[in-house]
Parts: C-alpha cells; sequence; structure tokens
C-alpha cells in the first residue's frame, strides 16, 4: 500500500488505472469470442413435387385376352358368329375375339378411355340356343385390372359394357319429341336416376350401391356401362361421351 494513501482511495486509483490501459472503448470486444462458436441455425427446407397421377388412360393401352382366337378372315358375319358358337360350353356369353365381333356388329363402337389402373379386356359374343347373335345383350366386354378371370370381378373387374341390339328404341329416343325421361328405366333397381348431355347425346345415370350405370343409344345399339363405385363417376362419363368404332381401336 502506498505510504499515507487510505485504502479507499488507492481502490479508486487502481480503477482508474485500469480504466485508462483498457482505452476510450474497454468493452468493445465484449463477446468477440463467443460469435467465434456460437453460429446461426441452419434450417433444412423440404420441397414436395407433386405427381399428378391419370385419372384415365388410353383404351389402345390395353391387351384384349381373346384377340389370339378367331384372328381367320371369315367370309360373312354368318361364318363369324357360326365360329363363335361352336366355341359354346352352356353359356349364352362366348368368349370372341375384337375380330369376330366387329364382324358380326360392325357398327358398334368402344369408349376410348378407360380408368386408370385398367390392363385387359375381356370380350364376348352373346349367341341363343338358335344360333343367332342375341339382342339382349348381343355383346359383353369386361374391363379389368389384372389378367380376366384371374382374381375376383369384385376386385379386378373395374367395368362392364354391355350392348344390345334395339333400333326401334334407338330410333324412338332421337326423335324430337321423345320421351327422355328417367320414367323409361322405372323398373331398374336403383337409388337414383339422372338425365346427362355427354358426347352430345342423352346418356341415363343409374345409381345404386354397387355403382354407377350408364345408358346411351348411338346407331343400333343400347350401351350399359357399369363402373363399380371405385370407379370415379367423371372418369365412368368420359368413357361414355368419348367413343370410337371398335375396329379402330388397336392395341398398342
Amino acid at each position: 500500500m502506498l505510504a499515507g494513501m487510505k485504502p479507499r482511495r488507492m481502490l479508486l486509483v487502481t480503477l482508474l488505472f485500469l480504466v485508462v490501459a483498457c482505452g476510450e472503448t474497454p468493452l468493445q470486444s465484449v463477446g468477440d469470442r463467443s460469435s467465434g462458436w456460437i453460429n446461426e441455425p441452419e434450417v433444412t427446407t423440404t420441397t414436395l413435387l407433386r405427381v399428378d397421377v391419370p385419372r384415365s388412360i388410353p383404351t389402345a393401352q390395353l391387351g384384349w385376352s381373346n384377340d389370339d382366337i378367331g384372328v381367320v378372315d371369315y367370309p360373312d358375319a354368318a361364318a363369324a358368329v357360326a365360329a363363335v358358337f361352336e366355341r359354346r360350353e352352356g353359356d349364352r356369353f362366348i368368349q370372341a375375339s375384337r375380330h369376330e365381333i366387329v364382324i358380326a356388329l360392325p357398327e358398334l363402337v368402344f369408349p376410348t378411355t378407360v380408368p386408370y389402373g385398367a390392363e385387359w379386356v375381356s370380350s364376348q359374343l352373346v349367341i341363343e340356343n338358335s344360333g343367332l347373335v342375341a339382342a339382349e345383350p348381343s355383346a359383353a366386354f369386361g374391363i379389368w385390372s389384372a389378367e380376366p378371370y384371374s382374381r375376383s370381378r369384385t376386385v379386378a373387374q373395374m367395368a362392364v359394357l354391355r350392348v344390345a341390339t334395339d333400333p326401334e328404341t334407338a330410333a324412338e329416343v332421337s326423335a324430337a319429341d321423345a320421351d327422355v325421361s328417367c320414367a323409361r328405366f322405372a323398373e331398374r333397381s336403383t337409388d337414383e336416376c339422372a338425365l346427362l348431355q355427354l358426347g352430345g347425346r342423352n346418356v341415363w345415370k343409374l345409381t345404386a350401391s354397387g355403382g354407377d350405370t350408364l345408358i346411351w343409344f348411338e346407331g343400333p345399339y343400347r350401351y350399359e356401362l357399369f363402373g363399380r363405385s371405385f370407379v370415379p363417376t367423371d372418369v365412368l362419363e368420359g368413357m361414355a361421351a368419348d367413343t370410337a368404332p371398335l375396329a379402330e381401336i388397336d392395341e398398342s
């Protein structure tokens, strides 16, 4: 202790010395050391890419399970029907190729699109005991997500198209003053019926617990397209709205 200096005065002198020694801004570097190791937090962001799954696909992408039968050149429709009838095993619904169906029912059209997930089409010509093509229905097609009949219909058969030969009714509903109300199908077991305009024609939509059925007339035929409950309504309606001659729908 400096001689003659009291302890309190000596403490003040010491503090003043320290302040002068540190310069005018003695606290300027406070925090410099900590800033060397405390970094800004890194935030990781994830960008989700939207993938639009198609709701329908072109019919041309499907395989036709019966196209490897009946590929001969039949001289006429009667010969094609007779060849199919020879394959009958008790049921009126007989497996037939597109080639045979086109010859037997030359004006038949088919949807150009099918539900996404479909892979196969089964095709049948319906022939009576007389050997003539039936009128109700004349042909039937199944839209499958698996090879036809390899799995349960309720699981793999997505839609069914039945085509009936009904030229009288077709002419009737096309008249200007035709009755196009749902009363025409009053005998059907449905929960709801509505009249739609699809593809420039009247289409009756019958709704039931198992799915929707769309009915329309084109040429001499009546078409009844049934889609199971898991087939989107707009996809089913698109099938009815856009059709093409069966002969023009080729397997890719």
